[in-house]
């Protein structure tokens, strides 16, 4: 299995940014799902695979920031970020966050055509 299939994924719909190492304005992105150790976002388009960046949001009056990297990247603007040397307050306000979302439901197994 995966590293990315071994923790829940929750339905966030957060308003964030993304300030990228290059420097210029944090882009605006929503994050869509989020989990412990990543999320997806969409708004991304200047992104790329493997890039390092910064995101930031709030929730509830606590900030939120980590150190990310690109780890895919889709057509429409779509970005996965794993979170990268996370600290402890940021890691537990990020569980946090996740004990408050609404669990996102696994994908249906497609039927074998067999």
């Amino acid at each position: 299995m995966s590293e990315r299939r071994r923790v829940p994924r929750y339905l966030a719909e957060l308003p964030a940014q993304v300030a990228q190492p290059s420097g210029g304005a944090p882009l605006r992105v929503t994050v869509v799902t989020l989990s412990i150790s990543g999320c997806s976002l969409e708004g991304c388009y200047l992104l790329k695979t493997k890039e390092e960046c910064e995101l930031t949001f709030e929730w509830e009056g606590n900030c939120f920031r980590s150190q990310a990297s690109v780890v895919w990247k889709s057509s429409q603007g779509e970005v996965g970020l794993r979170f990268l040397d996370m600290d402890a307050a940021s890691e537990q306000i990020l569980r946090k966050i996740c004990a408050n979302l609404r669990l996102q439901p696994l994908a249906a197994i497609p039927d074998d055509p067999a």
